[in-house]
């Protein structure tokens, strides 16, 4: 009996994942063990689900992974953050519950950093939101004497644990910036965070700022939701502001910034799908990326300049412009990576990405807010063949008006859209209704990263983010950008694990729930599926040698191999076309009412 063990890490969690050659008798799960690398500081990582039939004190109690064993062989890691260099190790636990044993046990896995940086010139970071929003809510932790946490204000510890390392990364990027006497210009989609302000201002004349008209609703008469913010930015004269005023169907929806050394020039990049917002930093899913390329950073200050002189206007020229997209190499490792920044003509920006998508030889993780529902690239996503794919992710659709949110979570080829009460109670809403007091579709953003990632465990890896919902909308009305970064394996493994974490959340919760309704049906009425917490048996082994799951473990194992790419790609192939480029992004992309609801 042997058991393989791998992890892998971002800068805030970790992914771990095992498997074993055959089912191991009496095995009612794994305790998973945590170590800094090297030894010492064995920690042994709690589980918040108990065994069928036990008596719980209460929502959210966790016991030692030996007692309350992990039943799968993927687990994601949420308390890794800070914890450095890691291995990690699973012991099977035999015999009955309350009466368990230790049995076979797998190798300290090869040690993984919780950090980014891992492909060089890219840095990625994640907040936590409103995943453990609900948890906080629960605990009390949210509230403080009767009234909620105040998490506008810096230094706040729930503030800070939400914002996670992405609101660490980006303050302090910003003081780094200016202390080091550089000029940055950012163009963004909504501003109202009191920390982010006070660091743009921060920069005084070296401080440019394209600020655009945000979610605007004209049924309310709001066609400026920065009109505050912007107001008194001007009236302090610390840095210039420029306006960039849209109506619809467009939306101003970049939220990048380019950073520019003492010489005016360009050095870097930042993007992603983060607003410099209360909720976009704090309650929402999010992501920001930095790139260290002096060639995507002046790629993407002359659209910022481009985007000045256009006004409040989307001349042909913004279209034409932004249908030849900027490549560069980025790293020691020379990662091909191209930005596109549109809006573009004929959609050649999802041409582009669909090229990379339908090329997937292994599977496909992602994150999608609001993409639309033809002509996206969830749409092309879905379309792969998923009995030769891992497809794998998370939707997030705002129906807009009184309407619940929409969650939708992919799992081996299987959909379900999760219960609004699953994806954040009522009861939890009250808790947190008051963090959306100035943001009223606040609720109904839970997810509002954009990522997709092809192959990240393969030999051509594939990451796409940026402001971009990854649909026509996006390329052909409104100011955003995707970054489409390739040959990175660090980075999108990085991506990969947030993606899961973000998934186990909303799986955890459906699970619950469902067990919860069953439990609550009345004798003779449809019954929901129950699943009521931990088997008493080692049965629960049994899907772990399905195909189903096989396949997950072998793309986590970077060892699962599509039979045939996606049919599109194989008759490209067979036309004697590459499904996509290994070489130089340069070789790709060249061919290529009122609105109310948030981008």
């Amino acid at each position: 009996m042997s058991i393989q063990i791998r992890a892998y890490a971002n800068a805030d969690s970790s992914t771990v994942v095992w498997r074993v050659d055959k089912p191991i008798a009496g095995c009612l799960g794994f305790a998973l063990h945590r170590r800094s690398a090297g030894g010492g500081n064995d920690v042994v990582i709690e589980n918040r689900i108990g065994f069928q039939g036990d008596p719980q004190a209460a929502p959210g109690e966790h016991k030692s992974s030996d007692v309350w064993p992990i039943q799968r062989m993927i687990w994601s890691d949420y308390t890794a953050a800070g914890a450095g260099k890691v291995q990690y190790r699973v012991v099977a636990k035999i015999g009955k519950p309350n009466a368990l044993k230790d049995g076979v046990a797998s190798d300290w896995c090869d040690a993984v950093e919780v950090g980014t940086g891992k492909t060089d010139g890219f840095k990625a970071y994640f907040n936590r939101g409103i995943v453990p929003a609900q948890y906080m809510a629960r605990t009390g932790q949210a509230i403080t004497h009767g009234k909620p946490q105040d998490i506008e204000k810096p230094g706040n510890p729930v503030r800070e644990e939400l914002g996670g390392v992405l609101l660490s990364a980006l303050t302090g990027l910003l003081k780094e910036s200016n202390a080091n006497g550089e000029t940055i210009y950012a163009a963004l989609y909504e501003l109202n965070d009191v920390e982010l302000i006070d660091g743009l201002e921060a920069f005084g004349k070296r401080g440019h700022l394209l600020l655009g008209s945000g979610a605007y609703n004209t049924k309310k008469k709001i066609t400026d939701e920065n009109a505050k913010v912007r107001k008194d930015l001007k009236s302090s004269k610390k840095i210039a502001v420029y306006d960039r005023l849209v109506t619809s169907p467009h939306f101003a929806h970049n939220k990048f910034v380019v950073f520019c050394d003492k010489h005016q020039q360009p050095v870097r990049v930042w993007t992603g799908s983060t607003n410099w917002t209360v909720t976009g930093l704090c309650t929402q899913v999010n992501n920001g990326i930095l790139v260290e390329s002096p060639e995507l950073a002046n790629a993407y200050l002359a659209r910022w300049q481009a985007l000045v002189q256009a006004k409040n206007a989307y001349p042909p020229s913004l279209a034409q412009q932004g249908s030849t997209p900027a490549h560069a190499t980025v790293g020691a490792s020379k990662a091909p990576t191209t930005a596109w920044n549109v809006p573009c003509e004929k959609l050649v920006d999802l041409a582009d990405a669909r090229r990379l998508i339908q090329g997937a030889r292994q599977g496909v993780l992602f994150l999608f807010f609001n993409p639309g529902k033809k002509g996206t690239l969830l749409n092309d996503i879905l379309a792969l063949n998923q009995d030769n794919l891992y497809i794998h992710g998370v939707v997030n659709q705002d129906p807009g008006g009184k309407k619940a949110p929409l969650l939708t979570l992919h799992e081996h080829g299987d959909k379900i859209d999760a219960d609004p009460e699953a994806t954040l109670p009522t009861n939890i809403n009250q808790y947190l209704s008051p963090w959306f007091d100035k943001d009223p579709p606040g609720p109904m953003v839970m997810i509002h990263s954009k990522v997709v990632v092809v192959d990240p465990f393969g030999s051509h890896p594939v990451v796409m983010t940026g402001s971009h919902n990854m649909g026509p909308k996006a390329s052909q009305e409104n100011d955003d950008n995707l970054l489409i970064i390739e040959n990175a394996p660090g980075l999108a493994q990085e991506y990969a694990v947030n993606i899961m974490g973000v998934f186990d959340h909303y799986k955890f919760r459906q699970q619950h729930h469902v067990s919860a309704t069953a439990a609550k049906a009345k004798s003779g009425s449809p019954k929901a599926s129950k699943w009521g917490g931990l088997q008493s048996d080692p049965s629960w082994q049994d899907a772990y040698f399905e195909a189903a799951h096989q396949r997950e473990l072998a793309f986590w194992f970077g060892e699962f191999r599509s039979a045939t790419p996606g049919t599109a790609t194989a008759r490209m192939l067979q036309h004697g076309h590459a499904a996509h480029t290994t070489g130089s992004a340069s070789h790709r992309g060249k061919t290529g009412k009122a609105v109310k609801k948030r981008a």
